[in-house]
């Protein structure tokens, strides 16, 4: 039960970060140092889809956590691996780039916890079910 809350409070945080970035995508962009979006041709529509994605990604993925919990902990995993991926490319851009910054580690520790939170209800269900097995 406790993966499971924590994995939609997960969602929830992520699915925040997500609608901030759709609400206000020229801020979010200048937040992380990065070019303002209104000087891109279609750099705030990027900005946008990537806040909606986020958004309705994690809010999906808590609803069917509560609702349909095996689906919902094959959606959580498969968040897991995006965050895990995020911080596996943050790292090697860190090794490769030699330059990092404080926000660049919080960054790198929130995609850690989120990837290892969002993990938990797929692996709690394994010990709760007993997974497919071969007939031999």
């Amino acid at each position: 039960m406790i993966p499971f809350v924590l994995a939609v409070f997960a969602c929830c945080l992520a699915g925040g970060l997500g609608g901030y970035a759709l609400v206000r995508p020229g801020e979010a962009l200048a937040r992380r140092g990065l070019a303002p979006a209104d000087q891109t041709p279609g750099g705030l529509a990027m900005a946008r889809s990537f806040g909606a994605m986020l958004l309705l990604a994690h809010a999906g993925t808590a609803g069917l956590l509560g609702y349909y919990p095996s689906v919902g902990a094959a959606m959580a995993m498969g968040l897991s691996l995006l965050w895990a991926g995020a911080a596996v490319g943050r790292l090697v851009s860190g090794a490769l780039d030699g330059h990092t910054d404080a926000a660049g580690v919080q960054i790198l520790i929130l995609e850690v916890l989120m990837g290892l939170t969002l993990a938990l209800p797929f692996w709690a269900s394994r010990q709760l079910a007993g997974g497919p097995t071969l007939q031999v």
